[in-house]
């Protein structure tokens, strides 16, 4: 997939893209807002909403949860020191200009997306979890640390098991996207920059990387870090644009 290819990167930088982030930011803190799940942003109603349900996979440690405060531009709100004891779900508006779609010219649209974080042990003691978690899901998000070499080597296998899963279940199509965290120096990294660029070519799925300071509390989420996090949500958003107009995948509009 080519980055770029449907939705305008750089759009959140002109002035009709801060215009409607300053929406979503709470003036005082200069952090973006969070929405609970009955809670919605006063954008214009006339903005079409695209609604996904993700959820996330990953060895314990691999920066799940703190994936999902950086990705919500929030200062520390999750963040754990190991594992999540349970399911935690944040709701997240992310608007994009969208510059291609069969018979319709550029417009803007707000991307409401529902992420599912369960913990691993409570998923091994709650049967239940996991299922809720996957049901009605249109992608999943899987992590690997490029300070763990061993989440890396598990990945395929991994992204097997998940696809398998939800068809043995019965279960419509679920699309992933990997997502690689704690992406620091080469000499830190225990896995390659190049594995990485072959990984995403072979299996044709977005590998986005998350700098280490974006995982750190009180300090990845700082709204000087919005152009990393805008890039691997517009990465995202248009994956599951694309999925779903491909017909891979339903979205709740």
């Amino acid at each position: 997939m080519l980055r770029g290819s449907v939705i305008s990167f750089d759009w959140y930088k002109s002035a009709e893209g801060q215009g409607l982030l300053t929406q979503l930011t709470d003036p005082n803190t200069g952090y973006r807002k969070l929405y609970g799940l009955l809670e919605q942003p006063s954008l214009p109603p006339s903005l079409p909403v695209h609604q996904f349900k993700l959820f996330l996979v990953g060895r314990p440690g691999s920066g799940k949860t703190c994936l999902v405060s950086w990705l919500a531009g929030l200062p520390g709100w999750n963040y754990t020191v190991g594992e999540s004891p349970g399911v935690r779900v944040t709701q997240i508006y992310w608007p994009c200009l969208l510059t291609s779609r069969p018979g319709s010219n550029p417009h803007i649209a707000t991307f409401k997306l529902h992420f599912w974080d369960a913990g691993d042990s409570a998923v091994r003691k709650y049967s239940h979890h996991y299922p809720d978690c996957r049901e009605g899901a249109a992608a999943v998000i899987l992590t690997f640390s490029f300070t763990d070499r061993t989440s890396w080597e598990e990945l395929p296998a991994l992204i097997q098991r998940t696809l398998a899963a939800g068809a043995g279940e019965g279960v419509g199509s679920i699309l992933p996207i990997v997502v690689g965290t704690k992406f620091g120096h080469a000499n830190d990294n225990e896995v390659s920059q190049q594995e990485v660029m072959e990984a995403e070519s072979n299996w044709s799925i977005p590998i986005i990387k998350v700098r280490h300071a974006g995982l750190v509390a009180n300090q990845g989420a700082a709204p000087s870090n919005l152009p990393e996090v805008a890039s691997a949500l517009n990465t995202s958003c248009e994956h599951l644009w694309l999925a779903s107009h491909r017909g891979n995948i339903s979205a709740d509009c």
